[in-house]
């Protein structure tokens, strides 16, 4: 099966480049969850196009091969970690601005925030990974990504007016933050339907408030992502 599918993304990439689809990277150690990624990725209906790869050493190579859309990086490697892979995306001369997601195998709050301050476009927990929250996470993070280049004087100004708003509440706001965030995960946790509606809200919540926590450490993050997502 896995040999079936390997032919048919070969042949998909020989395709004019007008095809439809998505070029992805996935960066992850593990051949099970690389596996999973994929099943995922084909849930999405995007027409997603992946390559793979399971360590650091792997990724300058692949990166020379092809201009990607977005990149999955798993945060814990073997040799390193998704930031220092997402260091060495950036210094490169064809990819460097591609869009890269975080795949964290623990639902750490601090992980999120250290991906989102150091320029990821998005984040996901391993075990909260469905066809609908990829969907959502890559079509957003392109999105975002590409929306962000709004002219350097724009950004010099949402860069100043948001350090200046930030520097006045950061001390107050963050212990609260991670007061909701915690009380988020418990009541999600303890939800009937951990993949329901509810839920779904809770993680929204969540994820938003993750997002300004990342905004507070650096207000770049705003400037960098194109806003926090609503």
């Amino acid at each position: 099966m896995q040999q079936l599918v390997d032919e048919m993304e070969k042949f998909a990439r020989s395709l004019p480049f007008t095809s439809a689809g998505i070029k992805a990277l996935v960066l992850d150690d593990s051949v099970f969850d690389r596996r999973r990624i994929r099943r995922i990725s084909h849930d999405t209906r995007l027409g997603i196009i992946m390559d793979e790869i399971s360590s650091l050493d792997a990724l300058e190579a692949m990166l020379d091969q092809d201009r990607f859309d977005v990149i999955l990086i798993d945060y814990n490697l073997p040799g390193g970690d998704g930031i220092e892979a997402l260091m060495r995306i950036r210094r490169h001369e064809v990819n460097g601005s591609c869009p890269a997601i975080m795949v964290t195998g623990d639902d750490k709050s601090d992980v999120a925030v250290k991906a989102l301050k150091m320029g990821c476009a998005d984040y996901i927990a391993k075990d909260q990974m469905t066809a609908e929250r990829l969907k959502s996470s890559i079509l957003g993070a392109i999105e975002r990504w590409n929306g962000a280049g709004n002219g350097p004087l724009g950004r010099l100004e949402i860069e100043e007016i948001t350090a200046n708003v930030m520097a006045k509440y950061t001390s107050t706001l963050q212990p609260k933050l991670a007061r909701v965030i915690r009380e988020m995960r418990s009541l999600r946790k303890s939800a009937r339907d951990p993949s329901g509606e509810t839920a779904g809200e809770l993680e929204r919540i969540e994820r938003q408030c993750i997002q300004i926590w990342a905004t507070l450490l650096d207000p770049r993050v705003i400037a960098d992502a194109g806003g926090l997502r609503h």
